[in-house]
């Protein structure tokens, strides 16, 4: 809470250019031009901006107190403003974040600091305002939360100030949480690929339901990269033989089991916007008598950088189970779940091919608290038209293409 808790400092006035619009993670700022930068190396060391306005200042919307002479404020400034360049990630919800910092506030300014709040252009601060200790300004220290982060501003005034000086309500008034300009990049691609123990396994149960009425006698899946791509793209295929005995007139016959099969997507390399429309082309192919469907899903995950790297790793082995934990863990510090997108599917019919495009919206890639991670996944997986115990039903069920996003 460093950046809250600023409270001993008396900026110091050097000549500065006009202030720029300022960006605070997903907060950002445009202030009048009247205010001016502080000292660079002492924004440097205290990793805040520091903004000044000049008593000289004209400004069609300038009113409120201002430092009458003697004032212990720095030379031909009004007012004072320091802003940290990081919001404070939290561990608890906004309530108890607002409840805590008022008892902070309370326990160490005592009688004389006035605690409120104020909202300002729809967003709520959380407010002090006190004397400095050396009686030489009055300080503001305002808070506000959004989406599980802690945003603050301190601000010295003339010690006659009783209200918000209107420059600072100001500056607040076009305060704008909106996304940071930072693209999804896709980063891996994820072939879900189970062992070969694993892979017999999943087919054993098909040989075991045919018993003695027939046979498999191959299987196989295969992951490859599309030619000529330059986005990121993968193609998946599959194939099962056997057959099946069937007595017919008092002779037995070989009718012949075969599966095959193959889907490929490919999705951008890089993903601009927020929210971002993300375009992925779709091919699905039922090379036999099975029609078969790619789902096609988004996942917003949010999680320990260890945790999801590992979750990520057993996905290649074909396990979905670490993801999904994840996703129903998701720390109260992570931005804001997006709403779900449903599924989407592409169905290709017995012996026929389909490509289509399909798109899901990417949401702002707002960065996590530190040690989090946070990615996109869009994931492709095949089923078999028909019944859940369809011979292949079991393999096609642990395949899939993910490909995986981070900002």
């Amino acid at each position: 809470m460093r950046g809250l808790l600023l409270c001993g400092m008396l900026l110091l006035a050097v000549p500065g250019a006009w202030a720029e619009g300022l960006r605070v993670d997903a907060m950002r700022l445009s202030p009048d031009a009247a205010w001016q930068r502080g000292d660079a190396v002492q924004e440097k060391e205290d990793g805040v901006y520091l903004l000044e306005w000049p008593i000289s200042s004209q400004s069609s919307g300038r009113s409120g107190v201002f430092p009458e002479p003697g004032a212990q404020l720095t030379q031909g400034v009004a007012l004072q403003v320091a802003l940290p360049r990081r919001a404070t990630p939290l561990k608890a919800d906004a309530e108890s974040f607002h409840a805590q910092l008022r008892k902070i506030w309370a326990t160490q300014y005592g009688k004389g600091a006035e605690i409120g709040e104020i909202e300002i252009a729809g967003v709520r601060w959380i407010t002090c305002r006190r004397l400095a200790g050396n009686g030489g300004a009055t300080v503001f220290q305002l808070a506000t939360v959004h989406q599980g982060r802690a945003y603050s501003l301190l601000a010295f005034a003339s010690p006659q100030a009783v209200g918000l000086p209107k420059p600072i309500h100001d500056l607040l008034a076009g305060v704008n949480f909106g996304p940071e300009a930072r693209p999804w990049v896709a980063t891996r691609v994820i072939a879900a690929q189970p062992g070969g123990l694993a892979l017999e396994a999943l087919v054993q149960g098909d040989a075991e339901r045919l018993g003695q009425d027939g046979m498999l006698t191959g299987y196989g899946i295969e992951y490859t990269r599309p030619p000529d791509t330059a986005n990121a793209g993968q193609r998946l295929a599959w194939f099962m033989d056997g057959f099946k005995w069937r007595n017919r007139a008092g002779r037995d016959e070989r009718l012949p089991i075969r599966l095959r099969g193959h889907l490929e997507a490919r999705v951008p390399a890089r993903v601009e916007g927020a929210p971002a429309a993300v375009s992925i082309a779709l091919q699905v192919a039922a090379e036999s008598s099975t029609g078969v469907e790619a789902d096609v899903s988004l996942l917003d995950l949010c999680a320990p950088a260890a945790e999801l790297d590992a979750a990520l790793a057993r996905l290649e082995q074909g396990a979905r189970a670490p993801l999904e934990r994840l996703a129903r863990e998701r720390p109260a510090t992570c931005p804001a779940l997006p709403v779900a997108a449903p599924p989407k599917g592409l169905l290709a019919q017995p012996g026929q091919g389909v490509a289509q495009t399909l798109e899901f919206s990417f949401p702002p890639a707002l960065p996590p608290a530190a040690g989090l991670s946070r990615v996109q996944i869009v994931a492709v997986r095949p089923r078999l038209v028909g019944n859940e115990d369809e011979l292949g039903q079991n393999l096609l069920r642990q395949l899939g293409l993910y490909f995986v996003y981070a900002p």
